[in-house]
């Protein structure tokens, strides 16, 4: 029989390090942290909601801009304002002025094919005076489409007169044949 101390003598035992307990994660972080948190999640929050609630953008291309100012002419639509341009600028080849409108997202889904867009100014004509509200406020563009949700658009070609017939409204349409051209003038009014 062999003795096991002979083989492995005996030693002292190592020396046993205390240390105190780790705190847990919820022990090591401070309320004050709350606080820097909590706002950063809000400002988040309200980021998300200012970048969903900002409408479509549309773009008109127009014939000539005159008046139209990104950030200041808006979109109206039966005398209530619905969008506002951002950026106006030109086409390809220059011939054309493209305005970027930014739509309410709750009017977007109704611009589709029927919808037409002009710019109003004041304008002396045969018919009489239009657009005399645009003296103090700016030009605006008029929009005028159906209240038949469809196939919305994000691209339109802008009209150079408003439409004699609105969107909605009846209308028929005559021609006149006349001896001599220059006894009635284009956008005459007809009396009956």
């Amino acid at each position: 029989m062999t003795d096991p101390t002979k083989d492995f003598p005996l030693s002292e035992p190592a020396d046993l390090v205390v240390a105190p307990a780790r705190p847990g994660l919820l022990q090591r972080v401070s309320v004050v942290w709350l606080v820097p948190v909590l706002a950063l999640v809000l400002s988040l929050g309200v980021a998300w909601r200012s970048y969903s609630d900002r409408g479509t953008l549309v773009e008109i291309t127009f014939v000539n801009a005159s008046g139209i100012e990104a950030g200041q002419t808006v979109l109206k639509y039966r005398d209530v304002t619905v969008g506002k341009v951002e950026t106006v600028g030109f086409g390809a080849d220059l011939s054309n002025v493209v305005v970027g409108v930014r739509v309410d997202g709750n009017v977007a889904p109704y611009l589709d094919e029927d919808a037409s867009f002009w710019v109003v100014r004041p304008k002396v004509s045969v018919r009489g005076i239009t657009g005399l509200n645009t003296v103090l406020s700016g030009v605006f563009i008029e929009g005028n489409w159906n209240t038949d949700a469809g196939d919305s658009r994000r691209d339109f070609q802008g009209l150079t007169d408003a439409p004699l017939v609105r969107q909605g409204q009846e209308g028929r349409r005559v021609t006149f044949r006349l001896r001599s051209g220059n006894q009635l003038a284009a956008g005459a009014p007809i009396l009956h």
